[in-house]
């Protein structure tokens, strides 16, 4: 896997395949940021669930025809690593060995004094610092099994997989391009799906904390219905909200929790949260925004929602920021 946040590369297509949907994104330029085409195509409910595909048939089949309509077969193509499987987290390795080297350490040390929450990972890793005694990495870690499932998806219908991402870092990458995040803030980036939550700490440009929080409910409980004027993606709609806002406050309460933890256990009070963004395609971001905001009062809570437009002028929905950010990743 690769993470770093750019790179060069050219003529690659962005995929995003959630539980519930498959976003396609190409840009027609970086600088100025205008992208050439968007679209969204629904997955029926338990072809991919929590980011592990179990009907692989099916996703084929709609993966295969939704090629065939946007005309991108035999293309390679980037994608998004689903969040619950990835482990992000800062290890200590011995001062002496090289760049090279450290791969190698961690597979011998892999069970032993590094744990991970799955076997046989995929990583890739980022040197932090050294001091006198070691050396600091951060470390990125997905299952081998979950990564194959998609490399073997696209090579069954005629793509190439290039590049995987975090969507943590996708966003994080689209906000530095709009210019809403520096090095000088430790930013707690919160993405608000329809099924989950993913919260991620920044310092630095860098990721240093994730959580995956599923939450409670079915995808049979949303309303859908494609977009009339665009007929480009689909809008969501909750047959009854009171639950998920009922969630919304056991989140801020998690929230509050991780801002403390970050404070307090990772830099011993030294440093603390600076802003709070929130992102994602949930249609009731919003009122999780006000609840925050009501019981976080000393740290600046965003929405953010600027707008990009296409080369024939339509503005792009929010909800492609995460497939956004993965098309800037190697331009």
């Amino acid at each position: 896997m690769a993470f770093s946040l750019f790179r060069q590369n050219h003529q690659i297509v962005n995929l995003y395949i959630s539980n519930y949907s498959i976003q396609l994104l190409e840009l027609k330029s970086s600088d100025p940021l205008v992208v050439s085409r968007f679209v969204e195509n629904y997955l029926p409910e338990g072809v991919v669930v929590d980011g592990s595909i179990k009907d692989f048939e099916k996703l084929s089949m709609i993966l295969e025809q939704s090629i065939s309509d946007w005309g991108i077969k035999g293309k390679k193509v980037r994608f998004i690593t689903p969040d619950s499987a990835v482990s992000v987290r800062k290890v200590k390795v011995p001062l002496e060995l090289s760049e090279d080297e450290i791969k190698g350490y961690l597979y011998l040390e892999l069970g032993n004094n590094i744990h991970l929450p799955f076997e046989e990972p995929v990583f890739d890793f980022v040197l932090l610092k050294e001091t006198e005694h070691d050396k600091e990495i951060l470390l990125f870690a997905a299952p081998e099994t979950m990564i194959k499932e998609y490399t073997e998806l696209f090579d069954n219908v005629k793509l190439s997989a290039s590049v995987a991402d975090l969507s943590s870092l996708s966003m994080y990458r689209y906000l530095y391009k709009m210019q809403k995040v520096t090095s000088k803030e430790n930013t707690l980036l919160i993405e608000v799906k329809l099924d989950s939550i993913n919260f991620s700490i920044f310092e630095n440009f860098r990721p240093i904390f994730t959580r995956h929080m599923q939450l409670e409910g079915e995808m049979r409980d949303w309303n859908y219905q494609i977009d009339s004027e665009t007929q480009c993606y689909y809008k969501y709609e909750l047959k009854n909200k009171e639950p998920l806002i009922i969630q919304f406050q056991d989140v801020a309460k998690e929230i509050e929790k991780i801002i403390n933890f970050y404070r307090f256990s990772i830099h011993q009070g030294d440093q603390q949260i600076n802003q709070i963004i929130l992102v994602g395609d949930n249609p009731y971001i919003d009122e999780l925004q006000t609840i925050l905001t009501n019981a976080i009062t000393t740290i600046s809570i965003t929405h953010y929602q600027n707008r990009v437009y296409t080369y024939k002028n339509l503005a792009v929905p929010s909800k492609f920021q995460t497939v956004l950010g993965l098309a800037l990743k190697e331009v």
